[in-house]
């Protein structure tokens, strides 16, 4: 099936607010045929799709070019209405315009379309933060709606709270923050204080997803399973995030978070730091301590805030990794038992681009507990930084 894009837009500019009735005319006159003055017949081979809302929120620093391919990726799996709002929060003069546009599919040789629409609305200074109520009557009803909220959830961020109250899903990337241990913390306090309706995914958990995987694999052999349940150490090594050198990657905390939650440990509190490494915790099994061991790597080669590799060891008897080869299109997982190596799985690795990841995440509604779990115990690491 041949994928092609096409997008056409009319603009719509308004000085006193969105005129949401002229911007439902517009997207109406746009899926009208040429020659038909009431919209009466459907275009021939045309199909109007509406699988799903999508809001995406961004600053104007944000590279639209890119953002439009995200969004050419993301309509291919999921057609709908999708609803840009960029922003300019700096800005000195209050403003409020709006574009619409259709955003279609051509399947092969066929002829045929599958189109979803698009408003784009760009606000700058006051007029900011109330512009979410200029978005809540573009929802379509009766399907799902979605939050890729392309920025930082700050604290006390009224647009922030308004729109993810509109969303049955928000959707953020933690490999983005530029403060990864204070933007972690409200990420997690935000869902424990919104637990009924607060449900989020992250793009940075889908990224360690072939990571989590191959993990759980070596409990799927049962000749290592007894000595598994006598791990009391666990090393990380990452790359730093290219932002916050010094602060240890959300990928690599959440990791911690995942491990811990799923086997039952409990954050203890911070061990002395070993040499060369960024920092150490202390963390309570069932009758045993875990010492976890977290440290960056001091070259390059490594993409940002990505792991390199993650070890499990019961003892100085055996030990369980998974790590990166060197040119990094591989994932290896390899077990080490008194003395004996033995390679288990290699998987072939490409990173996938913010569009199909979040198309992934459209097709999620259920609320990830694992996840939440697995940022909560992260948040008690970061606390735990500072005792």
């Amino acid at each position: 099936m041949q994928i092609q894009t096409h997008e056409s837009a009319v603009p719509i500019t308004t000085s006193k607010g969105i005129d949401v009735e002229k911007i439902e005319k517009e997207l109406a006159a746009m899926w009208r045929p040429a020659g038909d003055e009431d919209g009466s017949n459907a275009e021939s081979g045309v199909t109007r799709a509406c699988a799903l809302n999508l809001l995406v929120y961004s600053t104007v620093d944000e590279d639209r070019e890119e953002i439009d391919d995200m969004l050419e990726i993301v309509n291919q799996q999921h057609p709908g209405r999708t609803l840009v709002l960029l922003a300019d929060r700096d800005a000195t003069e209050a403003k409020l315009e709006a574009y619409v546009s259709t955003r279609c599919r051509l399947l092969g040789g066929s002829g045929k379309q599958v189109c979803g629409e698009q408003v784009t609305i760009e606000t700058a200074g006051a007029a900011v933060e109330t512009v979410a109520s200029a978005i809540a009557p573009l929802l379509v009803p009766d399907v799902p709606v979605f939050l890729w909220w392309k920025d930082i959830p700050h604290y006390e961020d009224t647009l922030f709270d308004r729109m993810t109250e509109l969303a049955d899903r928000t959707v953020i990337d933690s490999a983005s923050f530029d403060h990864p241990h204070e933007d972690l913390t409200r990420l997690a306090q935000i869902i424990r204080e919104r637990p009924l309706w607060m449900s989020v995914s992250d793009l940075n958990w889908g990224r360690l997803t072939a990571w989590r995987n191959l993990i759980a694999s070596f409990w799927d052999v049962p000749d290592y399973r007894a000595i598994l349940e006598r791990i009391d150490r666990i090393e990380i090594e990452y790359d730093p995030p290219d932002v916050a050198l010094n602060e240890i990657a959300p990928k690599a905390l959440l990791a911690i978070g995942w491990l811990a939650s799923r086997l039952g440990w409990k954050v203890a509190g911070r061990n002395p730091t070993e040499e060369n490494c960024v920092a150490s915790f202390r963390l309570i099994g069932t009758g045993r301590d875990i010492n976890v061991v977290l440290c960056a790597t001091a070259g390059e080669g490594h993409g940002d805030g990505m792991l390199v590799s993650l070890s499990l060891a019961a003892g100085s008897s055996a030990e369980f990794r998974v790590s990166f080869s060197d040119d990094r299109r591989k994932l290896e997982t390899e077990a080490r038992i008194d003395g004996k190596r033995t390679v288990d799985r290699v998987l072939g690795y490409e990173e996938k681009g913010e569009g199909e990841r979040l198309s992934r995440e459209l097709a999620l509604l259920r609320r990830d507990v694992i996840y939440e779990e697995a940022l909560a115990i992260a948040a008690q690491l970061i606390t735990a930084l500072g005792t």
